[in-house]
């Protein structure tokens, strides 16, 4: 394994025989690491398909959750939808309700107008005839 002193040394000899332009060249191509932490294209290649078959499976998980996600909105609003209906359906009963029983108020309201418009009408009538007396009897 070559570490920086070797690296160095290697450097030194060469800008001694060939010049410094020259070891400056031949170090910019060599790796600045050892060759066994240098990848292969084929390993990169590895690589790429490991990466794609995961991002695929990561991919297809993801659709099984969005679609379990999904379904239980579905649920979900299925079962609120349900409810709603419910109470709406208990709220109609209830107004209609109200509205036979204020029905039944404005029916019992009207009745006794009329009873008090008769009975005045009566009363008025019996003045009426009293006065037409009175004055009868006064001629």
């Amino acid at each position: 394994m070559i570490d920086e002193r070797r690296r160095h040394d290697l450097y030194t000899r060469v800008a001694e025989t060939f010049g410094e332009q020259e070891a400056d060249t031949l170090m910019a191509h060599l790796p600045p690491v050892g060759w066994a932490d240098v990848a292969t294209t084929s390993e990169v290649r590895t690589l790429g398909v490991e990466l794609r078959a995961e991002m695929a499976e990561l991919g297809a998980q993801l659709q099984i959750e969005m679609s379990e996600l999904r379904s239980e909105l579905r649920g979900e609003m299925s079962e609120l939808r349900s409810e709603l209906r419910g109470e709406m359906a208990e709220l109609r009963s209830e107004l209609r309700g109200e509205m036979a029983e204020l029905r039944g108020e404005m029916s019992e309201l009207r009745d006794s107008i009329q009873r008090t418009v008769i009975a005045a009408s009566i009363a008025s009538s019996f003045s009426t005839a009293t006065l037409v007396l009175a004055a009868a009897a006064l001629v």
